[in-house]
């Protein structure tokens, strides 16, 4: 049997629509390539990362402060007496930190040593305020 050019056209169509699904794809896979590009650029933005430690607002007489759990930070009727603490150090005394400022830091990625996010730092900003305690 002899092939019709109905079936002929229609193969040749067929292949066309291919080759066009097929620009499509990668017209479309280059632009997701772009976009993830720009996205992973933008999360090292060179924004600081700082931790911040709940503490009591009582500095103890060498100089360090007692850890304290974050919740404490959080506001309520807890704030006259505990506050977040940037940018401390840990010392050989397991609870216990040294150094760092009662002013939170302006556009830094703030989190507390157990991963919560205090503050979001660099372009669109976001997250919990972290605002609470004395000198929060």
């Amino acid at each position: 049997m002899s092939r019709s050019s109905y079936d002929y056209l229609s193969r040749a169509q067929r292949e066309r629509e291919r080759r066009n699904a097929l620009k499509t794809i990668a017209v479309l896979g280059a632009a997701v390539a772009v976009v993830t590009a720009g996205v992973v650029s933008s999360l090292d933005d060179g924004t600081e990362e700082v931790v911040a430690d709940c503490v009591i607002a009582t500095q103890q007489t060498d100089g360090t402060y007692r850890v304290v759990d974050d919740r404490f930070c959080d506001g309520g009727s807890h704030a006259a007496y505990y506050h977040w603490l940037y940018g401390s150090s840990t010392t050989s005394r397991t609870g216990y930190v040294r150094g760092g400022s009662r002013t939170r830091p302006v556009d830094a990625q703030i989190t507390t040593r157990v991963g919560k996010v205090v503050q979001r730092g660099g372009f669109g900003k976001s997250g919990s305020t972290g605002k609470g305690g004395a000198g929060g």
